[in-house]
């Protein structure tokens, strides 16, 4: 399952965190020129930015969707001109990563459900009604791939990347996941520990990135991460309150069932969050020890 980035004899035309901030003061500007152009065609009024839970699903869709175009083109332009390096090399190769989508689904079900039923058992939550929307569903899952594939292109593919080219892959994935939560710092309902959980969850998205340099698994758990906190089961999705297949009552200590921010401001969340960073992390490890071993080879005598 490992793969190893393509790489070029050209050097970067400048320094590593001189190509990561321009690359983010590039994206903030170009996503918000975009998103305004976006607004005067959907005749959204500027006011609302101040507070995006008035958006509907539709209208978040279209301004993350602008912000993602933006981003392709920021991050083109840097990937050609300032890293000197191919977009490929930034993990999109497809060839056998089928599993690694199949298990990006599998973890968000596991940490998700399991934490969920936990706090169902503990009575610090309550699953309190069911309502199928045939309108917001579908529209929130597109919603939710636009944003995984956004942030797994920004924080993983260019920013974990380029780290790991000057740094040790653990360092590179702390410091992607610092500016990872950095970035989410303005989310509505953030607390200390959902800050921490941010950190975490840069970390378990980048788990197998540091290993493979192949960015599918992080889509594809970004991507059910959001869907089944938010649309499925109702949590907000990092403060963002969206139309839910389930409502959820919230008892309790808000350390324990996260409060307005999610199942991320969670301590539960921490715990198997971490349990899920430590199986990955061991998973590819063993894979590496088992491919640095020396092949044994028996020699066979010679006949006469």
């Amino acid at each position: 399952m490992t793969e190893t980035a393509i790489e070029t004899d050209n050097k970067p035309a400048f320094s590593l965190w001189g190509r990561i901030a321009s690359l983010i003061v590039c994206y903030i500007i170009s996503g918000g020129i975009f998103q305004i152009i976006g607004m005067s065609i959907a005749n959204i009024k500027a006011n609302v930015l101040a507070d995006f839970k008035v958006l509907s699903v539709s209208e978040h869709l279209m301004m993350n969707f602008l912000g993602f175009l933006a981003l392709i083109f920021v991050v083109f332009i840097f990937r050609k001109y300032a890293d000197n390096q191919s977009i490929k090399s930034m993990g999109f190769s497809l060839k056998n990563r089928l599993v690694d989508f199949v298990m990006g689904f599998v973890i968000a079900i596991a940490v998700i459900g399991l934490g969920t039923l936990i706090l169902i058992a503990l009575n610090f939550i309550e699953l309190t009604s069911f309502q199928f929307d045939s309108y917001s569903l579908p529209v929130s899952f597109l919603l939710f791939v636009i944003v995984a594939f956004n942030e797994e292109l920004l924080f993983r593919g260019y920013i974990l990347n380029n780290l790991m080219l000057s740094m040790n892959k653990y360092y590179a994935l702390l410091i992607s996941s610092l500016i990872f939560a950095l970035l989410h710092a303005g989310n509505s309902d953030l607390s200390f520990l959902a800050a921490i959980n941010l950190i975490l969850a840069g970390i378990l998205f980048g788990s197998s990135y540091i290993f493979t340099k192949n960015i599918w698994f992080p889509i594809s758990l970004h991507l059910f991460w959001n869907f089944i906190q938010g649309p499925i089961l109702g949590y907000s999705v990092s403060g963002l309150k969206i139309a839910s297949l389930y409502e959820i009552k919230l008892t309790g200590s808000n350390l324990l069932n996260g409060g307005g921010f999610g199942f991320e401001g969670s301590i539960i969340c921490t715990i198997l969050v971490c349990i899920a960073i430590a199986a990955i992390i061991r998973f590819y490890l063993k894979i590496s020890l088992k491919q640095s071993k020396p092949s044994i080879i028996v020699s066979q005598p010679l006949s006469i």
